[in-house]
Parts: structure tokens; sequence; C-alpha cells
């Protein structure tokens, strides 16, 4: 993932996390009392709204996420955290239960797919911001600094292979030997 796709993603849990929990909050804490009984907070429907409209950027990222850094890992054979595992695992329910609970009508199945879907996010951004946490925030977790091409640290930089063609052709050289070596100039 580059750093662009990292921050992306992180803004995007973190605006769809807080909106969905000022919605949970303020639907199941905010109601007052009005002149002809209990009524909803007046911001519980602003809430929703931008938590309707955050969400889709979110599962965008979560999809290129799993794409640039995800799938590589698991196509390599790699052990994963835990953390990032359980973050992977908890999308589906979270995003099919959000997604049911604006398509269903009986009420019954509305306040199930409401439980499901306050579960599994609430878990999903635990095990997310757990992972960025146990990565630690020092170490390039926000800033992408772990995650550097090989070729952006001069003293580590080996010729990538081509994956048509993993043995380099003849003459070729090093980047830093072009660089230190005089040019050569024929005037036979």
């Amino acid at each position: 993932m580059t750093p662009l796709e990292r921050w992306c993603l992180h803004l995007a849990a973190l605006l769809t996390g807080g909106t969905g929990l000022m919605d949970g909050l303020l639907r199941w804490f905010g109601q007052r009392a009005g002149e002809f009984g209990p009524e909803v907070h007046p911001w519980l429907g602003p809430a929703q709204h931008l938590h309707v409209l955050v969400a889709p950027v979110l599962v965008f990222c979560l999809g290129v996420m799993v794409r640039g850094h995800l799938w590589p890992k698991v196509r390599q054979g790699r052990e994963g955290r835990r953390t990032g595992l359980g973050a992977a695992l908890l999308i589906a329910p979270m995003v099919l239960s959000g997604y049911t609970i604006q398509v269903v009508t009986l009420p019954a199945w509305r306040q199930g797919m409401a439980w499901v879907h306050g579960i599994s996010a609430g878990a999903f951004l635990l095990a997310y911001f757990g992972h960025l946490a146990h990565r630690g925030l020092g170490q390039g977790a926000l800033s992408g600094g772990a995650h550097r091409h090989p070729a952006a640290d001069s003293s580590k930089f080996e010729p990538l292979a081509h994956p048509i063609c993993p043995v380099p052709p003849a003459g070729h050289e090093d980047r830093r030997q072009r660089m230190t070596r005089p040019p050569v100039h024929d005037l036979d």
C-alpha cells in the first residue's frame, strides 16, 4: 500500500467509526422528553446521514487494503498478526449487516442486524486500531516509513528482477556503477 492509500484508510476508519459511534450513542442514549413523549435527539439524523455517506469510502479503502496489503501477505505465506487477520475477518459481517439494516423492513430483523453491525463494527475497530498500536506508531505505521521501497535507500539498492525474465540481461549494470564511472567515448 502506498502512504496515500494508508492515510485514506486510516481517515475513513476514523470518520466511519466516529460517526457510527455518535449514531449509536444518540440512538440509544439520546432520547429526550418532548411535549408528546420521548423524542429522538435532533443530531441523530445528521449523524446517521454522515455515517451512511462515509461508510462506502471505508469499504472502498478496505478493498484497496485487501488488494495491496492483506492478499500479498496471504499469497507469500507470511504469518500475519492476529489483530490484522481478526480485523480482516470482521469486514464481511460489518459491511453486510450495515447494508442489510438499510433494506430490511421487519423491525425484528432490523434490530438483529443493528446488533450484529454494532458488535462486528466495534470489534473491527478494536482489532484495527490494535493492529496499528501493535505495529507501533513510531515505526512508520502512519507515516509509511516501514514499507518504503528498497530503492529509496541507495545503500540497500539491488536491481529488481523482472517477473518474466528473472535473470538480468548481459551488460546489465548497477545504477551506482553508472553514476560513478566516467563515460566512455569511442573515437575510432
